[in-house]
Parts: C-alpha cells; sequence; structure tokens
C-alpha cells in the first residue's frame, strides 16, 4: 500500500472534533471517541489493567482501526488526568501503530491547531500503563483497607485538620483578605495586624486556573452549581464567533496559574496594538509555566476581541463569563496597581494583607484566621492526587451533598464527617503524599509497599 501523507488526529469531544476538522489542515482527519471505547477493568490478584470494548462503540472502534491502517502518523489529543492516559493508553494498545504521538489541547483557533499538531511527541504505552496501575492499585488497596475512610473524605480530612500553607484569611467582620506570600499556620490561629501606610504595597494579580474559575462563576451568579460552572466553562471553549468565526479562550481544564514562555510573547505583540509594553508585568514578575506542563493557565486567545468589541456576538452568561477571564488576565498581565490600604504583622517581616476586592477598610487594626477558598481547596486537592482541573465542579457538589465540606460565599469549611477524624488529619496526609509521589513517578511499585504505606 502506498504510504498516504495523511494524519490521524483522535480526540474526545464530538463538538471539539468539528471545531478542529474545520481549521486543520485538509491532510488531517479528526475523529471522536465521544469518552471511553474501552472501559478500565482492574484485576487487584494478577495486578493488571484490561480494556474491555464497549458494545456501543463498536463503529467508532472500526473507523479507528480502519482510519489508522491509512494514516502515516497517529496523533491522541486526550486530556492529562487519568481518564485522559487511559484513553491514550488503551487506543495505543488497540491499533498497535508504531510511532504513534500525543499532544494536548491549547486553543481551537486555526494557529493554536498547528501548534498542537507540531508539538505532538511520541509516546512510551508502557509508562503510561505502569502510571495507571499504580493509580488503581492505591485506589483499589486504599477502598480494601478497614484503616482509612473514603479516599476523597481522606484528602479533605489531610487539608483541613493538618497545619497548611494558607493564601486567605477572614477578618472579625468576615471580610475577605489576601496575602502577599503564603503563611504556613495552623488552621485555628489568629493574626493580629495593623495598617502600614509607611510603605507601597501593591495587589499582584495571577493567571487563572479552572480552580480558580469555577469559584468566581458561582461567586458572581453565573451558575447555581460548580458543575454547571464547569459546564458553562466547557461551553464558551466550544464557542467561535459567529461571523469571525474564531475561537476565545485557551483550554479550560488546568491546574497551572502561569504562562508558557511562548504565550507571554504573543500577549505582548496583543497588547502593544491597543495599550504600552511598559503597562505589561517585566520578565522577572512574569509567571512561566513549565514546557512539560500540559495545559497553562485559562486566558482570552486574542486579547484584540475585548468584551466590548465582541458583545453583538457573545451575549448572556457566556458574555459575562468571558468579560471575567479578559478582565482578569488584563489584571495578570499588567503591572500591579497599589494597594488602596495594606496591613502588617510584626512577626512576618515582608508579608501584607489587603481586601480581595481591594476597597479600603474603615478598621486601622485587625485580626485575621486562615481560611480555605474552592481555589484554595482545588489546588491543594491537585497537589495531593485527590482531584482534577476536569472534575473539581462536580467533586464540589458531591463533597457539600454529602456534608463533607459547607461552602459560603466560596469559603469552605469542613462538615461534621472531616471535623471529627481532624486527630488522623497528619497521618492521612503523609500517606497520601507518599502515595501521590509513588504515582507521579515511572518506576513500579509493588503492592506489598502500598499496603505498608497505607497500614502505617
Amino acid at each position: 500500500m502506498t504510504e498516504s501523507v495523511y494524519t490521524l488526529l483522535i480526540v474526545e469531544s464530538p463538538v471539539v472534533a468539528g471545531i478542529i476538522q474545520n481549521v486543520c489542515p485538509s491532510s488531517v482527519y479528526v475523529l471522536a471517541t465521544g469518552g471511553y471505547c474501552w472501559q478500565p477493568e482492574y484485576d487487584p490478584l494478577k495486578h493488571r489493567l484490561k480494556a474491555v470494548a464497549d458494545p456501543e462503540k463498536s463503529a467508532i472502534r472500526k473507523e479507528l482501526k480502519e482510519q489508522a491502517q491509512w494514516a502515516n502518523s497517529v496523533i491522541i489529543a486526550a486530556d492529562s488526568d487519568p481518564a485522559g492516559d487511559f484513553i491514550t493508553w488503551s487506543i495505543a494498545t488497540y491499533l498497535k501503530k508504531p510511532g504513534m504521538k500525543r499532544t494536548f489541547l491549547q486553543s481551537l483557533s486555526k494557529t493554536g491547531i498547528i501548534e498542537m499538531l507540531n508539538e505532538s511527541r511520541e509516546f512510551d504505552a508502557t509508562i503510561l500503563e505502569t502510571r495507571l496501575l499504580k493509580s488503581f492499585m492505591i485506589r483499589q488497596e486504599w477502598k480494601r483497607s478497614r484503616m482509612v475512610p473514603d479516599f476523597q473524605l481522606s484528602g479533605l480530612i489531610s487539608i483541613f485538620g493538618h497545619a497548611k500553607t494558607y493564601r486567605h484569611f477572614l477578618d472579625e467582620n468576615g471580610t475577605l483578605f489576601k496575602c502577599s506570600s503564603p503563611l504556613n499556620m495552623a488552621p485555628d490561629e489568629w493574626i493580629p495586624v495593623i495598617t502600614d501606610a509607611s510603605n507601597d504595597y501593591y495587589c499582584i494579580g495571577k493567571p487563572l486556573s479552572t480552580f480558580d474559575l469555577l469559584g468566581k462563576i458561582v461567586s458572581n451568579h453565573l451558575a447555581v452549581s460548580y458543575q454547571e460552572a464547569q459546564d458553562l466553562l466547557q461551553e464558551l471553549f466550544r464557542t467561535k464567533l459567529p461571523f469571525s468565526d474564531e475561537s476565545l479562550i485557551s483550554y479550560p481544564r488546568t491546574g497551572a496559574k502561569a504562562f508558557y514562555s511562548e504565550t507571554w510573547n504573543h500577549i505582548r505583540q496583543q497588547y502593544i496594538r491597543f495599550g504600552s509594553q511598559n503597562e505589561l508585568k517585566p520578565v522577572f514578575m512574569q509567571e512561566i509555566a513549565d514546557t512539560n506542563t500540559p495545559h497553562e493557565s485559562i486566558h482570552p486567545i486574542n486579547l484584540a476581541l475585548t468584551p466590548d468589541n465582541i458583545s453583538g456576538e457573545l451575549s448572556g452568561s457566556l458574555g459575562k463569563l468571558y468579560r471575567l477571564i479578559y478582565e482578569h488576565t488584563r489584571t495578570s498581565i499588567t503591572m500591579p496597581v497599589k494597594c488602596k490600604q495594606a496591613f502588617t504583622n510584626q512577626l512576618q517581616s515582608g508579608v501584607y494583607f489587603y481586601s480581595a476586592d481591594g476597597r479600603a477598610i474603615p478598621e486601622s487594626g485587625l485580626s485575621l484566621r486562615p481560611v480555605y477558598t474552592t481555589s484554595d481547596l482545588g489546588l491543594l486537592l491537585y497537589d495531593l492526587g485527590i482531584s482534577r482541573p476536569s472534575g473539581f465542579g462536580k467533586d464540589l457538589d458531591d463533597w457539600e451533598s454529602r456534608g463533607w465540606i459547607v461552602i459560603e460565599k466560596d469559603i469552605v469549611t469542613p462538615g461534621e464527617h472531616v471535623l471529627k477524624r481532624f486527630n488522623h488529619a497528619e497521618s492521612l496526609f503523609n500517606k497520601l503524599k507518599k502515595l501521590n509521589l509513588f504515582t507521579d513517578s515511572d518506576t513500579f511499585s509493588d503492592i506489598e509497599t502500598v499496603k505498608r504505606i497505607i497500614s502505617s
């Protein structure tokens, strides 16, 4: 058979596949799996992972096989979470085609798709299998153990009951404050602060992760639940302007709070068309994402598409969400503004506090206690391997319905099920931290090691 100059690009979403197909080169054929074509089945006795064919996806599997035979390049663009890893591994196992590549969606614009295809790299399916096996093994052994609570519940207990790093604080009147640097302290500790007008202090904006945005969407009444917030964010990602056919935002499932260096270059080029380059953060202040990070922070693809310029093409909740992302991104890429009022504590040298909404507080002296916002909780659980950006909205709603957490004005506090297990928090945190390190590594961890960690 003559080799064809043809690329098969495999994605999860049929909607995303349709958008990509319209803008990608004619030599690329996009095929959507619609989620799992195979269901994962883990055998704990033999420590084996099987991909069990979904009978309702037989037509897609057949097309996968046929198209892969004709293609001289097969690229899989699945999420970077365990579900995406399994989809990638199951397809590779099924097709058995040498040289298969993997890439990650960043943008649905024509330029973004071309960059995505160019940045695809060959992957080792055995490394993926090892990582998946360890993840299944850990969850299975954790579930079987009588010594630990539910896996996600354990994560919540370890976060709330263990002295941790805090970025947000409340005063006696319930006003939310941010601090300039994260503080490590006990969850029940109060910090006395006083107004400091002797120096200039600045409110520093950071790029948006999915964890940040979900809380902002609900707080701004654009959605009534966190799952609905996640669905709205995904809808904006899939939306293209009807007249210009342009996509609006980068990939909406990410735990990153930074941009790639190349994105900063694009941002600079776009911004100086309508603003001064001196307004942008200098290089030493820019939050730079590692190139190995699969998805950078959420941002508008084209800064020229201001919310006002496209107000006639994008209305309702989507328009308000785009404005929220646009305005926050602009704040995060430009020079920080001077705080209207800043507070300091004599024992925390170099750290200052300011109200989260930027307003001045009448009192000159306050006491602040540490709290977690939904964003803080998401990032901490992400680091522990408990929750992923792709499912965090659903997780929040589920935990709240179970009474594991209470959310009020984006502040998360532990529910009764968590509070009564605080004496186990330190132990659970250490177990989860060790197990997460095992999962992220590419080396195999035997089941006896996992059992020892869980039972320790």
